[in-house]
């Protein structure tokens, strides 16, 4: 996914992509399994905005939390992400891009995938999940995602 930051987009324009949605394999609440979503990233120019990932959860009602966050300039490099979500119902990962204040910041992600289990070697900047650790790798799903949006229009 790659953000276009140009006209006629605006500051905070944002563009959202979701994954399919994945069955959580949670008897109970007090089971949650753990999955680890992981991915590359690039925020490179002046005036990046906000990269946001967030568990959308399907029970009653959907909820969208938010399990990682960073903005601005990261620098002119690929850099990995690996989050840790105890999902107790059916969900999917949301994955947002805000725009800067201006034309000159670009965000891109590659290298998508999502596996029951513990996140290895985390990265510094992955925000703590409160909930327990769970079952070892059961699954895994990968999406290399070369897709260019250009956000939404206010």
């Amino acid at each position: 996914m790659y953000i276009e930051t140009s006209r006629p987009r605006l500051e905070d324009d944002t563009a959202r992509l979701l994954s399919p949605t994945f069955n959580s394999k949670s008897s109970s609440v007090s089971n949650n399994p753990t999955y680890c979503f992981a991915f590359y990233y690039h925020m490179y120019g002046k005036h990046i905005g906000a990269l946001n990932v967030f568990l959308r959860q399907k029970g009653q009602a959907v909820t969208d939390t938010l399990v990682w966050s960073l903005t601005g300039n990261q620098g002119d490099r690929w850099r990995q992400a690996k989050v840790k979500i105890h999902p107790t119902t059916a969900f999917q990962m949301v994955i947002e891009g805000v725009r800067g204040s201006g034309i000159e910041g670009d965000i891109a992600i590659d290298d998508v995938a999502i596996e029951e289990g513990e996140c290895k070697d985390p990265p510094p900047n992955n925000l703590r999940s409160l909930a327990p650790p769970s079952s070892p790798h059961i699954w895994q799903h990968c999406i290399t995602l070369i897709l260019a949006l250009i956000g939404q229009q206010r």
